[in-house]
């Protein structure tokens, strides 16, 4: 669970942090009473093994719990992003009552190739049977993307700013008294967008006598906003078109957000969310009455909302500091490329081959549309401070596309936090890292 990169906290933050760090993940036994329990640890709490790792290890201890003997086997399985089998071994076991056996299984890190891969433990005896499963990556900062950035990119974005420059944005913004609080402001957005759409969300402004900094948090695949407060920041919170209090063109759902008018460029939606986004990066700008600090504005989301704040870091230099929380429809090549061997196969691939498939459309022409859209071709705009989160077990965010994302970004402080061991979220000393990487890249005082 720890880190890597290049943007580093006070030495006196970083102890601090490590002594809470290690409280969260030490580890005990998984308890299985009636026979065998069992605890993994990994030389890499991280997952990431880097040039200086001669080799990939894992310790294993199991405990009888039982008055009798166990007697069986330890198959270890690898296997690489396309489910290709790298490394096998096979050792017995022999585990007397109330004993505790203790096995490493280590692999030499020159015989792989820099990339992820999933070890596999198949743990067999005569009273007990059990699969564990880690995911662990081997030098990933070297892993090469797929993408394929358009020739006339930066044309086909120039057309789209300026379509949404020409809009007027008529910005609303209405005090809600009946849900601020004793310490917090909320106010209700609104702004115009393409299409003369109009998008809302929610702004949480601290009472104080100075300008707050402001956390700008986008919305994650098919959710509605609500607002979000803290004393020390605004936090202006939005929903996608078509969702929540941004539905009047019309309410999308979860099936037919992503694929809504996908057979046009110019008419698909994330066109239209991609300047939805940068329109609230201007609404911020231009409404600094509300006691905001313009100069100090930190994007940031989960899983679609990381992609979009992505997205806006790119755009947007008044952007000063960006935050992906495990980043989903990013490198989508290599998405496919990994997703199809698993099983079950992850979201969105199914919807993505139906829509192709009922439309004709064939996947090389998504992935010609999805190029311009990929947040994999805006990684080298990306010039403001970011921290990247990452769970290593996600199928959904695979690390592997995030990685690849990350290699590209041209930050000279950028920072990628890996959870190793987190299947459907990320840890919650992510969330302590994050908030005093904000403090530390706003200045804001601990």
């Amino acid at each position: 669970m720890l880190h890597t990169g290049r943007f580093h906290f006070s030495m006196f933050l970083r102890a601090v942090l490590c002594c809470v760090l290690l409280a969260a993940t030490l580890f005990t036994f998984a308890q299985d009473p009636t026979s065998i329990s069992y605890k993994v640890k990994s030389y890499r709490e991280n997952g990431i093994y880097g040039p200086r790792d001669s080799k990939v290890a894992y310790i294993i201890k199991l405990k009888n719990n039982i008055n009798d003997n166990q007697k069986g086997d330890i198959k270890v399985n690898v296997v690489n992003d396309l489910g290709i089998s790298v490394y096998n071994e096979d050792e017995p076991i022999f585990i007397k009552p109330e004993s505790i056996y203790d096995k490493e299984i280590s692999i030499d890190v020159a015989k792989l190739p820099s990339g992820f891969y999933t070890i596999y433990f198949y743990i067999t005896t005569n009273h007990y049977s059990q699969t564990i499963y880690y995911v662990f990556a081997v030098e990933p900062d070297k892993i090469k993307p797929t993408g394929v950035r358009p020739l006339d990119f930066t044309t086909f974005w120039d057309n789209a700013r300026n379509e949404l420059t020409n809009i007027n944005p008529s910005y609303k913004v209405t005090r809600r008294g009946d849900i601020s609080t004793i310490t917090n402001d909320i106010y209700s957005i609104e702004f115009q967008s393409i299409g003369n759409v109009a998008i809302r969300g929610w702004l949480s402004v601290p009472k104080r006598h100075k300008k707050n900094p402001v956390l700008y948090t986008l919305p994650d695949y098919a959710t509605t906003a609500s607002p979000e407060s803290r004393t020390d920041m605004a936090v202006f919170t939005l929903d996608a078109r078509g969702f929540g209090n941004s539905a009047d063109m019309g309410k999308l759902d979860y099936g037919s957000y992503l694929t809504k008018d996908l057979y046009s460029r110019d008419k698909y939606i994330y066109r239209e969310e991609y300047m939805d986004c940068i329109r609230g990066i201007d609404f911020i700008c231009k409404n600094t009455d509300l006691n905001l600090d313009a100069t100090r504005i930190i994007v940031t989301g989960i899983g679609q909302g990381a992609s979009l704040a992505a997205i806006v870091a790119a755009f947007d230099n008044r952007v000063k500091g960006v935050i992906l929380d495990r980043p989903t429809l990013m490198d989508m090549r290599t998405m496919f490329a990994i997703g199809e061997v698993k099983n079950p196969v992850p979201w969105p691939i199914g919807e993505l081959k139906s829509y192709c498939n009922a439309n004709r459309m064939g996947l090389d022409n998504f992935f010609k549309t999805w190029d311009y859209f990929d947040p994999l071709s805006f990684a080298p705009m990306i010039k403001c401070p970011i921290l990247v989160g990452i769970s290593l077990k996600s199928s959904t965010s695979p690390p592997q596309c995030a990685y690849n994302f990350y290699n590209q970004v041209l930050s000279s402080k950028r920072e990628i936090y890996s959870c190793a061991d987190n299947e459907t979220g990320i840890d919650a000393s992510f969330y302590i890292f994050e908030n005093n990487w904000i403090k530390e890249t706003l200045r804001l005082p601990f």
